[in-house]
């Protein structure tokens, strides 16, 4: 389940407010994704289930 708007916050989470079109079919290990707000050490390598289907 995806996390309520109220719930992202920093100093927990990170996020990229604006990101390319793309960046999500392109996440992966080779390709990971960094927060550039919140925690900028937050970095995601896969998507969830809910947005992958």
């Amino acid at each position: 389940m995806h996390q309520s708007e109220s719930e992202i916050k920093a100093p927990r989470w990170g996020w990229i407010p604006a990101p390319d079109p793309q960046l999500w079919r392109r996440l992966g290990e080779s390709s990971p994704a960094r927060a550039t707000h919140g925690n900028t050490e937050r970095v995601a390598t896969r998507r969830c289930q809910s947005c992958d289907t």
